[in-house]
């Protein structure tokens, strides 16, 4: 079993060494903002999802209230001109459409709580995005300087090699 775990740990080094070499931070960088702002627009699309509900909801609740006061001034003219069975008809309607309202109310209640925080969650990604953009800048900008230090100190290497052979060269003459 040790001899497996051990090829197994080797082989797994250098297979995340092979990536690591081939991984370029500013693609992955970039990349990581790119997925960012794709769930920014789910998110936005979601908002707009919730907030269309809340107001298809807002509409179906006004609505009903304004049937049942029009059923219920039906009622009142039926008793004004004498016809009680009309007039129960009429409150038995207003009733149903008194209920509905009341059912409407708490889901308008509850959707705009969702709505709340969907705007809220949105504009903390929003903020998170411009705070990645920032840092992904200032690591892109690291990496530059690095690599740019890196080749500089292989050019003073290689310099150094050449004036050596130069220094060599004048003092066998």
């Amino acid at each position: 079993m040790g001899l497996l775990d051990r090829f197994s740990r080797l082989v797994r080094a250098n297979v995340n060494h092979l990536i690591n070499g081939a991984e370029d931070p500013e693609k992955v960088l970039e990349q990581t903002v790119i997925d960012m702002q794709s769930d920014l627009v789910s998110m936005r699309q979601a908002v707009a999802q919730a907030i269309a509900t809340q107001k298809r909801t807002e509409r179906q609740h006004e609505q009903a209230k304004r049937t049942a006061q029009e059923w219920y001034n039906r009622a009142q003219l039926a008793l004004q001109k004498g016809d009680d069975s009309t007039a129960r008809e009429a409150l038995t309607r207003r009733q149903s459409y008194q209920q509905t309202a009341q059912t409407l109310h708490p889901q308008i209640v509850q959707q705009k709580t969702v709505v709340q925080q969907l705007k809220s969650n949105m504009g903390l990604l929003e903020r998170k995005i411009s705070e990645a953009r920032t840092q992904k800048d200032m690591y892109i900008a690291r990496a530059r300087a690095a690599q740019s230090s890196v080749r500089l100190n292989e050019m003073m290497s290689n310099n150094t090699g050449s004036l050596g052979a130069f220094e060599k060269m004048e003092s066998r003459v």
